[in-house]
């Protein structure tokens, strides 16, 4: 055992004392943004922020409904991926105030705010973005700060 085996993910296990948790990309600002936060499967999931109910066009953290890697369980990232829902009136306008991409073709792959991405489409209404984990914090603000003139704002999963 070399001396920094103890920081593997693997070597990470619950006990009495400890018991780990995957935190999303975007963990840091749905804290400064006051989040409430619950374990599911081992993930923390955001399930209020305080002043979403003012937000019609939602924007939200989804990761934790990306499957795990393979052979993998909690508390393994997410395959190294994070993911973003749009939601509600103004979504579209949203998403093509971020990208060059048609939206009449989805699923895409391209640049949103100059970050490799893939585009779905889960309804009229919502988008989902998926990326890289990297760009988690900087996603986000890109994302919120395009959905505030609309009416938009973060809000927690249900």
């Amino acid at each position: 055992m070399s001396e920094l085996d103890f920081l593997s993910v693997e070597a990470a296990r619950a006990d009495g004392r400890f018991r780990p948790v995957a935190r999303s990309p975007m963990d840091r600002r749905l804290r400064e943004a006051r989040a409430e936060f619950e374990e599911r499967g081992g993930r923390l999931v955001a399930t209020r922020i305080p002043g979403e109910e003012e937000h019609a066009l939602a924007i939200r953290d989804v990761t934790h409904l990306l499957p795990p890697p393979e052979g993998t369980e909690p508390p393994e990232t997410h395959a190294g991926f994070a993911a973003l829902e749009i939601s509600g009136p103004g979504a579209g306008t949203v998403v093509r105030r971020l990208t060059e991409m048609p939206l009449d073709d989805l699923p895409a792959a391209g640049a949103v705010a100059h970050i490799r991405s893939w585009i779905l489409r889960e309804g009229d209404e919502t988008y989902r973005l998926l990326f890289e984990q990297e760009y988690g914090h900087y996603l986000w603000d890109v994302v919120v700060d395009a959905a505030e003139p609309l009416g938009g704002g973060p809000k927690g999963t249900p």
